[in-house]
């Protein structure tokens, strides 16, 4: 009898198996909660670089745009007969509002002026058959071949460079202009334009003329949620471009 007394008290009994089992399914339960959570993170960051990448590149070639802009200029030629209206010389910046903006230069270097559009689509003007892919920021570059003036060139053709790109109310316009004193320039969204017709218009020409620098601000939207605030991914950057030829 004392044997089987010591057999039977060495086990377990039902009751401390069933808690040993709810102890390890809470420890279990815990880690793959976790493992989870740091998949979903890793999803929201990898998004992250993807639209910061994404914002980085263009903001780059705005930059490079930027500082072809007005050459060649006429004093290149070192010859009053040359204008604008010629396809040899640039017009440097000759449009410019706080959604688009358009520039004249050799912005690849080439030796051939081109007439380079950028501009922001709401994606409410869509009529492609395909995904809208806006609300977006596009861009244009044609040679400029024509004997005219900058507004009189081949009308531009638009491809979208940054996808998902939102303007909150609460944020900054897309480009804003600096003078050299670092004062801005005010601006909306009807077009500041070098001239119309046949002629240049004084005023929007000192102001155009005044301009050094122009900031352009990007806020993009991913498709996926931050988990952590409960809202829709959103990077936004900065950058800044000088136009040494302004």
């Amino acid at each position: 009898m004392s044997n089987k007394g010591k057999i039977r008290q060495s086990g377990f009994s039902l009751m401390e198996l069933l808690v040993a089992v709810f102890i390890l399914a809470i420890v279990v339960a815990g880690i793959f909660q976790q493992i989870e959570k740091a998949q979903s993170r890793y999803m929201v960051e990898d998004q992250k670089l993807d639209l910061t990448q994404q914002e980085r590149e263009f903001i780059d070639q705005f930059a490079r745009d930027l500082h072809q802009a007005g050459f060649p200029s006429i004093a290149e030629y070192g010859t009053p007969a040359l204008g604008w209206n010629s396809h040899y010389v640039a017009s440097g910046l000759w449009s410019l509002s706080d959604s688009s903006l358009a520039i004249e230069g050799d912005v690849d270097g080439d030796g051939v002026v081109d007439s380079v559009r950028y501009t922001y689509d709401d994606g409410s003007s869509w009529t492609g058959t395909g995904p809208n892919p806006c609300p977006c920021l596009r861009r244009s570059q044609l040679q400029k071949t024509i004997d005219d003036w900058p507004w009189n060139q081949a009308a531009p053709v638009y491809y979208t460079e940054v996808q998902n790109v939102i303007i909150p109310a609460t944020t900054r316009p897309v480009f804003t202009a600096y003078k050299i004193d670092g004062s801005t320039v005010t601006l909306n969204s009807t077009p500041i334009v070098l001239g119309s017709g046949t002629a240049v218009d004084p005023t929007a020409k000192a102001t155009l003329q005044s301009i050094k620098a122009i900031r352009i601000t990007l806020t993009t939207q991913g498709k996926l949620k931050d988990p952590d605030v409960k809202k829709t991914i959103e990077v936004t950057m900065t950058g800044m471009a000088r136009l040494p030829n302004n």
